[in-house]
């Protein structure tokens, strides 16, 4: 990048919380963002809050056989598709023109950068079939 522009690396961050065993297997996907920008000491600091949650993932339980018509297969399917609108919805901004334009910010240092936000990586414990 020419000088006075800066690449803001934008970091998400997913994994499974679970929530209670007396109500059934509920479970909770929250969505954290931060940016690579922030020192790993300082964004790995639990009092400094360099992680926002942004979302929370509507993950459906698992495998319902009583819904007839439905096979086990289209619920699948069905669970990932939503998981992937939220996803698109929660990226979308990332792909909008003003990220290809850059945005001007103000530095810790007083000075005034022209900022790109890029979607650096996707932290995520992915759900995984048991053996």
């Amino acid at each position: 990048l020419p000088e006075g522009e800066t690449l803001v690396l934008i970091l998400l961050p997913s994994d499974k919380t679970h929530l209670t065993n007396f109500s059934g297997d509920k479970k909770l996907w929250p969505v954290y963002m931060s940016i690579g920008n922030i020192g790993s000491a300082i964004r790995n600091t639990h009092m400094m809050y360099a992680w926002i949650p942004i979302a929370l993932l509507p993950i459906g339980p698992k495998r319902i056989n009583k819904i007839p018509g439905y096979s086990v297969e289209m619920q699948e399917i069905q669970a990932l598709k939503t998981i992937l609108d939220v996803l698109a919805y929660l990226l979308k901004p990332l792909s909008d023109t003003r990220c290809q334009i850059g945005y001007e910010m103000v530095c810790t240092d007083g000075n005034i950068q022209l900022c790109f936000s890029k979607l650096f990586c996707w932290l995520a414990d992915h759900i995984g079939k048991q053996c």
